[in-house]
């Protein structure tokens, strides 16, 4: 796919595409409901949205398959894992002394785990950490993206309002994670440029 020749039209109507299988994220289960005045979304659910991301886009940004599948989706399972710690703050917040932070929680993480998973997970979130490998780094890119999809839509706006989200911190911190992959940039400038036109940001 060559991202020159993806026009707007076609960008937008894939996103709708995807943005129909984010319908998962509020289908709540035993029988109970979120009210639709409710605009929140859990790391879980943030996750799951990197998956279909990932599975988008993995064919697109590596056509010849040479990137490991089942890395990839374990490390977008456990990217965020220090979150049970920390919980989650915006990215564009963060300083060095949160990413310290957020470094110790990790180690914390890992001592209350099963025995025989710590030294799988430990691999990954290292490997996330010290993004040593094509797989973390597209991993990366993904978790910078998908908010994107999240917040193209209504929630989306309630969302940005409420934080007082600008342009430069919401494309700040994805443009430098975006660079090696035309697709997912492309997409990025299109939706970026359309929530400006439409007063999404």
């Amino acid at each position: 796919m060559n991202p020159s020749t993806l026009t707007k039209e076609y960008i937008l109507n894939e996103v709708k595409k995807i943005q129909y299988l984010y319908g998962l994220k509020y289908e709540i289960r035993y029988a109970q409901n979120r009210p639709s005045n409710i605009f929140t979304e859990s790391v879980a659910e943030h996750i799951y949205g990197m998956h279909i991301c990932a599975q988008y886009f993995l064919p697109l940004e590596d056509p010849k398959g040479t990137w490991d599948k089942v890395r990839i989706y374990e490390l977008i399972t456990l990217h965020d894992i220090d979150e049970l710690e920390t919980g989650d703050m915006l990215g564009y917040l963060k300083t060095d002394d949160i990413r310290d932070k957020e470094r110790e929680s990790k180690i914390k993480v890992l001592e209350k785990l099963p025995d025989h998973l710590k030294p799988h997970f430990e691999e990954l979130i290292n490997d996330y950490e010290n993004q040593e490998t094509s797989e973390s780094h597209f991993v990366k890119a993904i978790d910078r993206f998908e908010p994107l999809l999240q917040m193209y839509s209504e929630f989306g706006r309630h969302v940005i309002n409420h934080n007082k989200t600008t342009s430069e911190q919401a494309q700040r911190i994805k443009k430098p994670y975006l660079e090696k992959y035309p697709v997912m940039q492309k997409f990025n400038q299109v939706i970026h440029q359309t929530m400006i036109d439409e007063r999404l940001l």
